[in-house]
């Protein structure tokens, strides 16, 4: 189980800001627009947007990173509504919000149909929802299938299951039993810069995922092969000659609530 308030969520966040500009630009928010911004974060998107004139509630279920969103907010002046609140019963009215925003976080709900059937509920008829999910390609994603190798040969359990939120395909039926109608789906690539591939994996060893997996290693003895096998494949990977540059691949979903 994945604690999101450990750690330091605060490094990915930053490095998944463009993201969440790319999200609001897309969404047309602004003045007298109501937004829910669905496993918030540290606030990237809910921010933006309540910079925008819209009146937003964030919802996540760290109460730690909620902190840290409400003292972004107000270092900048802005006024966002920020609830704890689990992906499955979000502290949402009905029909509060003509759009729900998810950079990144609906994708790990435990029961994706849940999840969406929420969205669905706190949206408006014509309301419209954006959804980020990762692309299960790129060197990020082998990055992680490197170490989830190491981690699957010292701790073995079954399998986890994965919902494909990245394949329309997949998400289409499902949003559609959900109440929602998936209307585009937008490829986009996301630009990761480090001061090298070994800088890049230190940094990311206080995400709350890599938090989740390191006592497995280190009973194992297996940190350092993990992190070896991780920098090993960014190598390879690398676009830039004197520091680090790759992309990592994702989509963005539009969808809306069927009437």
């Amino acid at each position: 189980m994945v604690d999101w308030g450990a750690g330091r969520y605060e490094t990915t966040a930053e490095e998944l800001a463009p993201v969440s500009e790319r999200v609001v630009d897309r969404s047309g928010v602004g003045a007298d627009t109501d937004v829910v911004d669905v496993a918030c974060g540290t606030g990237n998107a809910a921010l933006l947007a309540a910079a925008r004139g819209a009146r937003v509630i964030g919802v996540d279920g760290a109460p730690r990173l909620l902190a840290v969103a409400r003292e972004r907010a107000a270092a900048r002046g802005l006024e966002v509504d920020l609830r704890e609140g689990d992906l499955a019963a979000l502290p949402v009215n009905d029909g509060a919000a003509d759009v729900v925003l998810s950079v990144f976080g609906v994708i790990f709900a435990t029961d994706p149909a849940a999840a969406l059937r929420e969205i669905a509920r706190v949206l408006r008829p014509d309301g419209r929802a954006l959804v980020t999910a990762w692309v299960p390609a790129g060197p990020i994603d082998a990055m992680l299938g490197a170490a989830g190798r190491v981690m699957a040969r010292v701790a073995p359990g079954p399998p986890r299951k994965r919902f494909a939120w990245f394949d329309p395909e997949a998400l289409a039926p499902v949003a559609r039993e959900s109440g929602l109608t998936l209307a585009t789906t937008e490829p986009a690539e996301l630009e990761i810069r480090a001061a090298s591939p070994e800088a890049y994996v230190d940094a990311g060893s206080e995400h709350p995922m890599a938090l989740a997996m390191r006592p497995a290693l280190e009973r194992a003895g297996a940190g350092e092969e993990a992190r070896a096998a991780m920098i090993d494949v960014l190598r390879e990977a690398n676009e830039s000659p004197s520091a680090f540059l790759v992309h990592s691949p994702y989509v963005l979903h539009g969808l809306r609530r069927t009437s």
